[in-house]
Order: C-alpha cells, then structure tokens, then sequence
C-alpha cells in the first residue's frame, strides 16, 4: 500500500522541507520498499510550521508564493 506522503517526489519542494523518510530513502535502490512515518518540520526552525507561522508538509512546503520557500 503506498501512501501518498511516501509516493515519490513529482514537484519541488522547498529545500527546508524534512522529515525521517529522507534519511530513511537516502541511496534507496530500485526495488527497495520506501519508509518513513510522514511527519515533516522546518529545517529553518526546526518545527512543524515554517517561519510564516503556516504547516510544513509534502503539499504545504510546495509552494512558492510562501515567503519562506527556497527552491
């Protein structure tokens, strides 16, 4: 069953975005099962919500009209 906060990237998120999966994922092979538990926080202030007081999240940190999106 893939859940959709474990489905591969498919747009860019903001380059503050992270959560366990991307150290679980790192140098994942093909064919290896992805893990992860699909929490996400800010790497600029290391919570939930980003700077702008708004959720971080696979859909959330994707936009680039958010003042503290960095590609």
């Amino acid at each position: 069953m893939e859940h959709e906060y474990l489905s591969p990237l498919t747009h860019t998120r903001c380059r503050h975005l992270l959560s366990k999966g991307l150290f679980l994922n790192h140098d994942l092979q093909p064919g290896e099962e992805v893990a992860g538990d699909g929490n996400f926080w800010c790497g600029q202030n290391q919570t939930i919500y980003g700077p702008d007081d708004e959720l971080c999240d696979g859909e959330h940190c994707c936009d680039p009209s958010r003042g503290c999106f960095e590609e």
